[in-house]
């Protein structure tokens, strides 16, 4: 038993036999009937048997392919390090000893950075102070942005302590002693 209905043979005929709905209409002459493309009989298409031999040096040379693409892009971001324009300036100021010192080497003292030809690169302030290595009194201090590819950098901190460093000293950490 089906769960369709049976057909029925017992349907009012159409006035307009050429409107009939489900049929397509052309726009111009009325009824159309849609032209239909059979494939004509004939032997089997040959198989594909070119997808199944390539497959494997398909995979093989796609994924040396993204092996080398990211090899690429890694090599990019090691010269993008390694020519980069800025850095940032790092050390350590120890807490000096001289009263004199002491009031205008302190935390929040400004911390310059020039060029060697006295332009300004950078401004931060010292850090809190706290126990370095062997116990010693120092004060951080860091600075971002620093332009690179200076032949030397002159640190400033108040009116009393001045030093040359190096780019190396500085971006590694350079560590600075007031003299007494």
């Amino acid at each position: 038993m089906t769960s369709g209905q049976p057909p029925r043979h017992d349907v009012a005929p159409q006035a307009h036999d050429h409107h009939r709905a489900g049929h397509p209409v052309d726009p111009y002459t009325g009824s159309a009937n849609a032209p239909q493309f059979w494939l004509r009989s004939g032997p089997m298409l040959p198989q594909r048997t070119w997808q199944r031999s390539t497959r494997s040096p398909i995979i093989v040379i796609s994924s040396l392919a993204a092996m080398a693409l990211a090899a690429v892009a890694v090599a990019a971001l090691l010269v993008g390090t390694v020519n980069r324009t800025s850095f940032t300036a790092r050390g350590v100021v120890v807490c000096p000893t001289a009263e004199a010192q002491a009031l205008q080497i302190g935390p929040g003292a400004t911390v310059q950075i020039y060029d060697e030809t006295g332009g300004e690169l950078s401004t931060t302030t010292l850090g809190q102070r706290r126990s370095g290595d062997g116990g010693r009194c120092e004060m951080p201090f860091r600075a971002h942005d620093v332009e690179s590819g200076r032949d030397g950098y002159v640190i400033r901190i108040g009116d009393v302590l001045q030093e040359t460093v190096s780019e190396s000293a500085l971006s590694s950490g350079v560590v600075l002693r007031p003299v007494s």
